[in-house]
């Protein structure tokens, strides 16, 4: 049995069988990860406010609970409560929808001075109001602290999950050589999670510093690990740059270039011209092309890929989603089938005999271009000459990965990497080493607008902007947040993909215009069969949930609108943007959000530049939020050496260190038990 951190939970022996089968569902098996499932926020009643400083905070008030009742509305109960300010005779009204149980306690309160912990609104017409509050007390009974919130886990309540957690802390174990813990005088590992889920001090200090040494030291383990196994991949120079593939004949390539229908950019022209000159000239192309969503990368791509194809050589086009796999070889065969070139897609679909052929066919070079997930690098496919291994959105594959894909080519294939997510010089280094050329797309194709961005709460407004567009024969865009079965009452009316398809189909379908459905439930070939509807102009609106984030490319869409935007992730929000301005047209992005001030909102309006909503991101969410249980894979790494350069340095130090010292097999170990280490080693 294992021990400490990577105790398996049915090992442990604290948590019974419904709970833990909840648990894996969440993709949580040991005991550090339920102890690493942190907090979303933290909600810090410690102060009492007055209402002159609470309005749009989530806090404590305090006044006389004067008048209370309790009615049905549309079948549901509602509690309504009046609550007066002491000190400026200000009525608070406060609500309960749904929670009949509260009724007994409100009653008791009665007349008598109580605390309200909630987020505080006003209204010019119906004054302060608190909806749903977290807590109430009377106030002789009240001791203000900061209350953690977790995000809901299906089948388990609040307090069972806190039990749980507070368990599996007991039974984890210092990760780190006592050396090392030594040395760096960081908080004990145990510790830093305990005040990451029980954040309290004696001190009058904000909830941020109270957390940051906890903070610290968990990022400093991640950090750490990822360091290691970076620098051991790095020194290891699997493959040799020297000998490479040249290539002769260019003119199939400039046969592709005239039959786009735009000019290349200046940064796009910069890059094929790079890569043709290292190519004629016998030297390894190895770089990774990034740039925003739409900029143009794809097209880069394909002009390697056709440049080999002509000289002789097969090339790989490796995505992370069988929806942009598609996309690609669709895109490919358009212009692969012109200039005699043969694609293949290599999905999962293909079954027995017919991927047998398929893998034949490539194995004996009558394929020149395979597009595929991770099928590309199974061990049942070989290439006959594999001359170019280009991976899109590289970030969300592990070093692993990518190499079984190279080893499956001679030594000196050619690579190049595509990314969306904007990586500094000094973290690409660190990721691929610095033999790797990085090339920024930074200028929209010739005829493509910037996308227009406004945040709007009306759906009178948003369904005349809709029809507008519809009325010059565009598409549209409804985008909705999954919403988890088990969800916490919200404050916030949440529009699901169900009630939003019914609004728009009463809106619009008496005009002939036609509603379709994509969401991640589906039947995969029924999701297809929809967005390739909606590509065809057949359905002109489409309603989704994130689904279509990544992969789905209809220029004739000219607005996307996101209900609940402010449910959503700042990068999510812009890669979700990039659905349109995908053409000439001008493009239009709708937040829909009564949050009309939210942070994240006013980024979306002030810039459509990702390198800066990257950025932004990253300030926005904290460091809280990267190193829980949700994040995973090299974006967590990543983010954590962008948000913490000067950590970053230091623990590079101790990561050389331990190389020479040979301290390093404990702490890879560690990882690799646990399966973190596996995508960056």
């Amino acid at each position: 049995m294992q021990k400490g951190k990577n105790m398996k939970l049915e090992d442990a022996g604290v948590i019974n069988t419904r709970t833990l089968n909840a648990l894996k569902k969440k993709n949580i098996f040991t005991v550090n990860d339920l102890a690493c499932y942190f907090p979303r926020k933290y909600l810090d009643y410690r102060r009492i406010l007055p209402l002159s400083e609470a309005v749009e905070k989530d806090c404590a008030i305090c006044g006389y609970l004067e008048t209370y009742e309790k009615k049905e509305v549309n079948g549901k109960t509602v509690i309504g409560a009046d609550v007066i300010e002491e000190s400026s005779g200000e009525v608070v009204h406060v609500k309960w929808y749904g929670q009949s149980w509260q009724f007994n306690d409100v009653k008791k309160f009665s007349r008598q001075e109580v605390v309200i912990c909630g987020k505080v609104k006003y209204h010019v017409v119906y004054g302060y109001n608190v909806t749903n509050p977290t807590s109430y007390h009377l106030k002789s009974n009240f001791k203000g602290k900061i209350i953690p919130i977790y995000t809901k886990i299906k089948n388990i309540s609040d307090d069972m999950l806190k039990k749980s957690i507070d368990k599996c802390i007991e039974l984890i174990t210092e990760p780190l050589p006592d050396v090392v813990f030594n040395i760096t005088k960081l908080m004990d590992y145990k510790t830093a999670v305990w005040t990451l889920h029980h954040p309290y001090s004696d001190e009058e200090i904000s909830v941020q510093e109270i957390l940051e040494p906890a903070e610290h030291r968990l990022i400093f383990n991640q950090v750490l690990y990822f360091t290691l196994a970076l620098k051991l991949n790095n020194s290891k120079n699997v493959f040799d740059s020297k000998e490479t593939f040249r290539v002769a004949s260019v003119q199939k390539s400039q046969d592709f270039l005239h039959m786009l229908p735009y000019k290349l950019t200046y940064d796009q022209e910069n890059a094929c011209n790079q890569i043709l000159k290292q190519m004629k000239a016998g030297q390894k192309v190895n770089m990774l092309v990034q740039g925003d969503v739409g900029c143009g990368k794809t097209t880069i791509a394909f002009l390697a890929m056709i440049l080999m194809a002509e000289n002789g050589y097969q090339s790989v086009l490796m995505a992370p989603t069988t929806v942009l796999a598609k996309q690609h070889y669709e895109e490919l065969c358009s212009y692969g089938d012109r200039l005699g070139f043969k694609t293949v897609l290599l999905s999962s679909d293909l079954k027995g005999s017919e991927k047998k052929k398929v893998e034949n066919d490539i194995s004996e070079g009558n394929y020149q271009f395979i597009v595929g997930t991770h099928s590309v690098f199974s061990k049942s496919t070989s290439y006959k000459k594999l001359g170019l291994v280009i991976t899109d959105e590289e970030h969300r594959f592990g070093v692993k990965q990518r190499e079984a894909l190279q080893q499956k080519a001679q030594t000196g294939v050619h690579i190049i990497s595509m990314s969306a997510t904007p990586i500094p010089r000094t973290l690409a280094d660190i990721l691929y080493g610095e033999e790797k050329q990085l090339v920024t797309i930074k200028t929209l194709p010739n005829g493509r607008k910037p996308v227009q961005t406004a945040v709007n709460r009306s759906d009178e407004k948003i369904f005349d902007f809709v029809a507008k567009q519809l009325n010059q024969g565009r598409q549209a865009y409804i985008v909705c947040p999954a919403i988890e079965e088990n969800e916490a009452v919200e404050t916030v009316k949440m529009e699901s993909v169900e009630e939003t398809e019914i609004k728009y189909r009463e809106r619009f379908e008496p005009y002939g215009v036609k509603v379709g459905v994509v969401t991640g439930k589906q039947d995969k070939t029924e999701a297809e069969k929809t967005i390739t509807a909606f590509k065809e102009n057949k359905i002109q609106i489409l309603v989704s949930t994130t689904v279509i984030e990544v992969g789905v490319n209809v220029p004739n869409a000219t607005v996307i609108v996101i209900n609940n935007a402010e449910r959503f992730g700042l990068a999510q929000l812009h890669q979700l943007r990039g659905r349109v301005g995908r053409g000439n047209y001008s493009s239009y992005c709708i937040l829909k959000s009564d949050d009309r001030y939210n942070e994240r909102l006013v980024t979306m309006e002030r810039t459509t530049d990702g390198f800066e909503i990257a950025k932004e991101d990253l300030k926005q969410r904290g460091l809280g939020d990267l190193i829980g249980t949700a994040q995973s894979g090299n974006n967590r790494y990543m983010d954590l050496v962008i948000a913490m350069p000067n950590l970053y340095n230091c623990i590079k130090k101790y990561a050389a260190w331990m190389i020479n010292e040979n301290m390093y097999e404990g702490i890879i170990q560690l990882y690799k038990e646990e399966g973190s280490v596996n995508e960056c080693e």
